[in-house]
């Protein structure tokens, strides 16, 4: 461990025993003492006592910038004062009544005028959503296989839930990685399932269309790679995807989860100037609350309209949540708002820049819309695999 991560981890424990305290306590009746792997980390993790705006306070009464923003769903901040008013009003009217509401139609008219899509269904989560495009895309083609890239995350099902992280041992070919269960439990016909190419290789994806003809029904994809930083797609990447798919009759999944909100007004789409067959939408849609949505073309949903895929959920567009993110997309999503926010990511982007260079380290900044990572790595990452190079501890 380097001196100075040990240091600072000193630091972290003499400041917050309160953590190290509740932490302690919740490992008695929670595994790993927190409701999601991803909030584990040594030596404990920070317990959160509120947050208003850009800021958090811990239960020392520490006071923090929260540049984490919950993976992403916090676009609108903590306590937006629209998201607040408009679920104050849904508490005291009805929170869910598991029955259709005009609220529904008028979400879905706010998705459909962002985004490349004539129809959208609900969740409550990223996972859920990614999970009905993958069963919708092997539908309409008649298809077993999904085809994702090495190192992206697409939720908690089992499609997804694959080659995530997985260990250098088992990587397999770079233009045919192989297909690594996530974890226990990934059952043996999903990975057979499961294609897994290299993301900016297209070689390594019409590689998978040739071993797999008529086989492969979707390539899901995050445009910009965000579980590794931020890995951007080079050039001619994204529209390379385009015609592979378009060529083989498989479908093209954005899953905008994580981007959707954060490139521009009308998502990856619009930003890269790329238009995919099916989307993918949760996190800062909902202005913290959970909230997800996918959509597609009138002919793919349709199949939930004919009920050929069936598709379902008792906590589907609840009004808190529904009106949190109707708040969300016409009062924190606006285009003013992203022509703002994008000159102050700018800012930020260019101010890391002079740091990093003044400073000498081996480390570049990368930036799209209001997405920013510092990359301790030499030159700009292209895949996973270049990423696991990068010092995580410094």
């Amino acid at each position: 461990m380097h001196d100075a991560l040990q240091k600072e981890i000193a630091t972290y424990e003499k400041r917050t025993p309160k953590s190290a305290a509740a932490h302690k306590r919740a490992l008695d009746r929670i595994p790993l003492g927190v409701a999601s792997n991803y909030r584990h980390y040594e030596p404990y993790p920070l317990f959160v006592k509120d947050g208003k705006g850009s800021r958090i306070h811990d239960l020392d009464g520490n006071e923090y910038v929260d540049h984490n923003l919950c993976f992403g769903a916090l676009m609108a901040g903590h306590c937006h004062p629209a998201v607040v008013k408009a679920v104050e009003q849904k508490l005291h009217e009805g929170t869910t009544f598991g029955m259709p509401h005009e609220q529904e139609w008028e979400l879905a008219e706010e998705i459909c005028k962002r985004y490349p899509v004539d129809m959208v269904r609900f969740g409550s989560s990223g996972t859920e959503v990614t999970m009905h495009a993958c069963r919708i895309a092997r539908a309409a083609t008649g298809r077993d296989k999904i085809l994702k890239f090495e190192g992206s995350y697409h939720g908690l099902h089992d499609t997804a839930l694959v080659s995530v992280k997985p260990k250098a041992e088992d990587y397999g070919d770079p233009d045919a990685p192989a297909s690594v269960p996530g974890g226990g439990g990934v059952p043996k016909a999903s990975l057979d399932n499961v294609v897994v190419a290299s993301f900016n290789n297209l070689k390594s994806v019409e590689n998978r269309f040739k071993q797999y003809p008529l086989q492969i029904a979707a390539i899901i994809l995050e445009p910009i790679l965000m579980n590794v930083g931020l890995c951007l797609p080079q050039p001619g990447f994204l529209q390379g995807l385009r015609d592979i798919c378009t060529k083989n009759g498989a479908l093209l999944i954005f899953d905008e989860v994580k981007t959707g909100a954060k490139l521009a007004w009308g998502g990856a789409s619009d930003f890269f100037g790329v238009r995919p067959d099916m989307i993918c939408l949760a996190k800062s849609i909902g202005g913290g609350l959970p909230l997800g949505a996918f959509g597609a073309s009138r002919a793919v949903m349709d199949l939930i309209s004919e009920h050929k895929v069936f598709h379902g959920g008792t906590y589907n567009t609840n009004r808190v949540a529904m009106a949190a993110g109707l708040a969300t997309f016409r009062e924190v999503l606006t285009r003013e708002n992203y022509e703002y926010v994008g000159k102050l990511s700018k800012t930020l982007t260019e101010g890391y820049r002079a740091i990093v260079k003044k400073s000498g380290l081996q480390a570049y900044v990368a930036s799209a819309g209001v997405n920013g990572a510092l990359m301790l790595y030499p030159k700009e990452i292209q895949n996973y695999r270049d990423w696991t190079n990068i010092d995580i501890d410094l």
